[in-house]
């Protein structure tokens, strides 16, 4: 059998992350990304147009509007032109797409990008509307709502306890108090979210 054809190493070299938080209505997309994008690229010493291919990953369905990753494009740069991608879903997409480009050697950068803007819309109302049309969407349940039932269905089935639950999340908000870009964080004992 030939030997397989020598295959790059990829590593993640730099990394930048912006504030989480409930509403960002006064932003744009490019407000948001700007300052993460500086930061992360001034961690290597390197421009968007130096870069050999820049893959971004969103949602336009939570965002409200069609095409709205174009915007967040200007936050890049659109001169001089670049080698761009757009997966519509998260980051981790984008960063697959942008590892395939380096492991098959059609590049030997990349920039990698994803964000959420969910505050044009309530995201309660907004999250539901993948629901099934015929049965569920006309309901309108929240997508709270949803989480409990989905919740209660795990307990029913005895697959989970209420005190499980409440443990994930208290572990969740204790590893966030280390991320200074965290919304939610410090530590909650269980028995304190099982009586919220």
């Amino acid at each position: 059998m030939p030997d397989a054809p020598d295959v790059p190493d990829v590593a993640v070299v730099a990394f930048g992350q912006s504030e989480h938080r409930a509403n960002t209505a006064d932003l744009s997309e490019v407000e948001m990304l700007l300052p993460v994008l500086a930061e992360t690229l001034g961690q290597v010493g390197l421009t968007a147009g130096e870069t050999d291919f820049t893959c971004s990953g969103s949602s336009d369905y939570l965002a409200g509007r069609a095409f709205s990753f174009t915007m967040a494009l200007d936050g890049v740069g659109a001169w001089p032109p670049i080698s761009e991608s757009h997966v519509e879903m998260d980051g981790a997409w984008a960063l697959y797409e942008a590892w395939v480009k380096l492991r098959t050697g059609e590049a030997e950068t990349a920039l990698v990008y994803s964000y959420g803007k969910s505050s044009p819309g309530h995201l309660r109302d907004v999250l539901t509307r993948q629901l099934d049309p015929y049965y569920l969407a006309p309901l309108w349940p929240d997508s709270v709502s949803l989480a409990a039932l989905q919740a209660q269905a795990l307990i029913d089935a005895g697959h989970t306890d209420e005190r499980a639950l409440a443990a994930i999340a208290a572990r969740d908000r204790t590893s966030a108090e280390e991320n200074p870009h965290a919304q939610l964080r410090g530590s909650a004992p269980p028995e304190r979210l099982l009586d919220a």
